[in-house]
């Protein structure tokens, strides 16, 4: 397989483990065993012993979504879904360990959140939980996206690169990929994550810039050969979409490309699984569709190719 396929077949896996969980969850709150009475959500909500009702609400809507419960009539049935794992020959040798044990660990929190989403045990904020998020970084998946986006990008010697959420990691990874005659800048929105990314590029002395900053506040100053943007855009209300896209393309130039990578929900049934965990971060909002990044690509009318590469990976490329 391919390293493009090898990235998605692990997405594919993250979001089926997901559905695992999802009904592991569901039977040992007990919600399957409301539901079976033909419960209306108000009921189910007020008879479980669960505080957080925000989140348990959230866990009923992802039932709905991916289609272990209907409701019909202002009730919820259970509708008689089966799931059936399914893992073809050439995929195991591809399967990447690191991001399970990652998930395991936010699958575990999710006890704690139906307390309240402040629990000490919840390590899903990017400040707070800074530590939690620099080992998801490090993981044997996030190198290997890493390698995709720099093949794809043609991130080499001397490139220059505008990282847009640039994490802990990337900016060391990508830093050493371009050498001292490139210049990598990344750009993220918490503080803490953007203090270990500094204490690891310090002292190497490798061609690093970094900034805090507010995607949606980005003004395209300099111009770049490559910009990426990786697991971005669940962060942001899809209103936000155009004009981030717009500030990110108005980075490149001539003949530079924009290198997006994002689990697409139109490319990844049960997507909303995955959803319900990752919300454990507060400034989640929701994975976007493929087809809604590209069109609001063509539509802001600039004179670029876009390549869909897989199910998780665009490339806009700017004519020359």
């Amino acid at each position: 397989m391919g390293e493009i396929s090898v990235l998605d077949s692990n997405i594919e896996h993250m979001v089926r483990m997901a559905i695992l969980h999802i009904i592991q969850l569901g039977t040992k709150h007990g919600v399957f065993k409301v539901i079976s009475r033909g419960a209306t959500q108000r009921e189910v909500l007020d008879s479980l012993d669960i505080p957080n009702k925000k989140l348990l609400l959230e866990f009923l809507n992802t039932l709905k979504a991916i289609g272990i419960v209907e409701e019909r009539d202002g009730r919820l049935k259970l509708n008689g879904f089966s799931y059936r794992l399914d893992v073809p020959k050439n995929h195991y040798e591809a399967l990447l360990p690191g991001w399970v044990a990652v998930l395991e660990e936010i699958y575990r929190m999710v006890d704690y959140a139906f307390i309240t989403p402040t629990h000490p045990h919840v390590l899903m904020d990017f400040d707070k939980d800074a530590d939690f998020w620099d080992i998801r970084m490090n993981t044997d998946f996030a190198a290997l996206y890493r390698e995709v986006i720099a093949k794809t990008g043609g991130i080499d010697q001397g490139s220059s690169v505008l990282d847009l959420g640039c994490g802990s990691v990337s900016p060391y990874e990508f830093g050493k990929r371009i050498g001292y005659d490139g210049l990598y800048v990344g750009v993220d929105y918490s503080p803490a994550i953007l203090e270990i990314a500094r204490a690891r590029v310090e002292g190497e002395s490798l061609p690093v810039e970094l900034k805090e900053l507010d995607l949606k506040l980005l003004r395209p100053v300099n111009e770049y050969q490559t910009t990426v943007m990786s697991f971005i855009f669940e962060y942001l209300k899809p209103e936000d979409y155009r004009r981030v896209l717009r500030r990110a393309l108005g980075t490149l130039r001539p003949g530079g490309s924009l290198i997006i990578l994002e689990p697409f929900r139109d490319n990844f049934r049960h997507i909303e699984a995955l959803e319900f965990f990752e919300r454990l971060n507060k400034d989640f909002k929701r994975f976007p569709a493929m087809s809604e990044v590209a069109s609001l690509i063509a539509d802001e009318g600039f004179d670029a190719s876009i390549k869909r590469l897989g199910r998780s990976l665009l490339k806009v490329t700017l004519k020359p």
